[in-house]
């Protein structure tokens, strides 16, 4: 019988979903196309037909799991408030998902760490590619918050004329060299809940002074 549009698409977030957790779990290197069929309750025959290798799987992972898995940490940042507040929740809102949310700390598991070498599969540069663009991303999205340029950042978040203390938290003095050090936060805590999430900081304010006191004047 034919499969319907609907039942090649329920297959194929069925294999991108267990080849997030084999490759989170295992490695990429390590991870054989076999692994994640099996795991998604299909055959070799179900991966092939949808990915031509475990580098276009790889790379559709990331692709495919980057927006949707992290775009809910980020809504808090774009959300209306204090660019201090929402930099602070926005903080929270990641250590908790480390925690809580096995897709967002499988997807960082294997986006952020540093098994690059030449045990990888050749032609992975296409998911480093994907990496790289979403950090980057990130890094932007960064220094356009601190730089209090964002949409909507008049309303609560002291961008107005004047000066004092209306204007604190506006922005770091140095809106660049502020979102690359939350940006190694990012990375750092994502690494550290790879290794076990106990040990991350805790999931409140008290977690995120230090780097919300670099990010901000």
């Amino acid at each position: 019988m034919r499969r319907t549009a609907e039942e090649a698409a329920q297959t194929k977030a069925a294999l991108l979903e267990a080849a997030l957790f084999q490759f989170a779990e295992h490695g990429v290197a390590a991870t054989k196309l076999a692994d994640v069929a099996q795991r998604a309750g299909l055959t070799r025959g179900a991966v092939y037909h949808h990915f031509t290798d475990k580098t276009a799987l790889y790379a559709a992972v990331i692709a495919n799991s980057w927006d949707s898995v992290t775009a809910p940490v980020w809504a808090v940042l774009d959300s209306d408030g204090p660019v201090e507040d929402r930099l602070r929740e926005f903080l929270v809102a990641w250590l908790r998902r480390l925690r809580e949310d096995r897709h967002f700390r499988a997807l960082l598991t294997i986006t952020l760490n540093a098994s690059y070498g030449p045990d990888q599969p050749e032609g992975i540069s296409d998911g480093r590619a994907s990496k790289s663009y979403g950090l980057a991303d990130w890094l932007q999205r960064l220094e356009t918050f601190l730089a209090g340029k964002r949409d909507g950042d008049g309303a609560g978040a002291g961008t107005g004329a004047g000066t004092g203390a209306g204007q604190r938290g506006t922005h770091a003095d140095d809106p660049s060299g502020a979102a690359a050090g939350i940006l190694a936060w990012l990375c750092g805590t994502a690494l550290l809940a790879a290794t076990d999430p106990d040990l991350l900081p805790p999931s409140d304010a008290s977690g995120v002074a230090l780097p919300l006191r670099g990010a901000l004047p």
